[in-house]
């Protein structure tokens, strides 16, 4: 594949029109401990890095089950008119995949952002929310030039 795996999912959320979700400029709460903060931060990274892990292997279904929010997954299915993982599968899976968090994770309750780069040297937004104590890919904002 040879552009980045979120080089072609922004594009596929940026085709469904999804608005952007949760996030704020603020990284933390103000009544949040900086340490609960920073295990939040952590868990988002990690998040990331499942989705990078997920589609490295080719393992569409764990992306889509795992790694998006059911709210995600239902608006691709929607806009595909075909399954997530099928498409995701065909589209979005690559064993080349690089990603990794470029400037910032900011949390604000149970939504997050974090900016990512990737390999093509363009950015993205990812929008998180904490969806059964996890933190899950609800939305991107699609990359701009590095």
């Amino acid at each position: 594949m040879p552009r980045g795996v979120f080089a072609g999912i922004s594009c596929l959320f940026s085709a469904v029109a999804l608005a952007a979700c949760g996030g704020s400029d603020e990284s933390r709460d103000r009544d949040t401990p900086d340490s609960a903060v920073r295990d939040d931060q952590r868990a988002v990274l990690a998040t990331v890095d499942e989705l990078r892990a997920a589609s490295r292997r080719g393992d569409a279904q764990a992306i889509c089950e795992e790694v998006f929010t059911r709210s995600l997954a239902r608006s691709i299915t929607k806009t595909a008119g075909r399954g997530c993982v099928e498409e995701v599968r065909e589209r979005y899976v690559s064993s080349d995949a690089e990603i990794s968090v470029g400037r910032s994770i900011k949390v604000s309750g149970d939504r997050a952002t974090a900016v990512i780069l990737e390999a093509e040297g363009g950015q993205s937004t990812l929008h998180l929310r904490r969806e059964d104590g996890r933190w899950r890919i609800d939305s991107v904002d699609p990359a701009q030039a590095g």
